[in-house]
């Protein structure tokens, strides 16, 4: 653990970094701290060189300011070490590239936050495992999709093109309708993997009908593998080589909530997704359809 020299006037103290607050480093360092977060112009010309080095006609262009406007913004950059020249250039030094990483992860993750407010705030988000809640940056480009009163499905026909263009699915979930066993047993029988992780109780209810014919259909099948968690599972995830849909439960009501999904098509929506279907697998084990 990181330890503190903090000197006072009779003797040397140390504290470790869990002793220190970042209200306390804040208080300290505001100064440095608002001259960034408060400044349009220092947002932008750090976040412009996060990847490469540009001229300042680039950094005129990319702001839509002017020369006499930019030069003291950068000018503050290069007093804290963050901005030099190089070559005529201006370019990120090697303390501006350890801290604009996490500018651009704090953008983001706002822009994730806002971007899909209601999605989050109506949802219980306390579904998804914490250190996945915390990169929800990952699905800023996704799109939320939500049925209306003139298309009650168009959260099922999104999820059923999902697996339609899919060349293998991973599911988690502890919820099951006729249409989405369905959808999935066609999904398999077509030759494309398939592995879900269900609750302990949604594999009860799979050995009663429809759902029983299903896994009969698909017993000792290659393509598909079912895993059950030993914990509560308060989400529903399917991500694909190229599609993430997520499912959370209302926060008002405490159901989970079929009619709102959450789709990403990038590649850092999928790879979260696949992450998380991954945290859930690693502690599950593998059911045996044949019993």
């Amino acid at each position: 653990m990181e330890r503190v020299i903090c000197v006072d006037r009779h003797l040397l103290t140390v504290r470790t970094m869990k002793e220190i607050s970042p209200l306390e480093i804040y208080n300290e360092f505001r100064d440095d701290v608002q001259a960034i977060f408060r400044s349009r112009l220092l947002m932008q010309v750090l976040v412009a060189l996060g990847d490469g080095s540009k001229p300042l006609s680039t950094l005129r262009d990319i702001t839509g300011s002017s020369s006499q406007a930019l030069i003291p913004k950068i000018r503050q950059l290069e007093a804290l070490h963050y901005v030099e020249s190089v070559r005529g250039d201006y370019a990120l030094t090697p303390v501006g590239r350890i801290v604009e990483p996490q500018i651009e992860r704090v953008i983001t993750l706002i822009g994730a936050v806002q971007r899909h407010r209601d999605f989050w705030v109506e949802h219980e988000i306390e579904g998804i495992p914490s250190e996945f809640l915390h990169e929800i940056e990952h699905l800023y480009g996704a799109m939320v999709v939500k049925n209306v009163e003139e298309d009650i499905f168009v959260v099922y026909a999104a999820f059923e093109a999902i697996l339609k263009k899919a060349s293998w699915i991973h599911g988690v979930s502890s919820i099951m309708s006729p249409l989405l066993a369905d959808a999935v047993k066609d999904t398999v029988l077509e030759g494309k993997p398939a592995e879900l992780v269900v609750t302990g109780e949604l594999v009860r209810r799979l050995g009663d009908e429809p759902y029983s014919a299903m896994l009969e259909s698909l017993s000792g099948h290659e393509y598909f593998k079912i895993y059950v968690s030993p914990s509560p599972i308060r989400l529903g995830l399917t991500v694909t080589d190229r599609y993430l849909s997520l499912g959370l439960y209302r926060r008002d009501t405490d159901r989970y909530d079929a009619t709102t999904d959450l789709i990403g098509t990038d590649a850092a929506a999928v790879s979260w997704g696949e992450r998380l279907f991954q945290h859930y697998k690693a502690g599950s084990r593998l059911l045996d359809m044949l019993l």
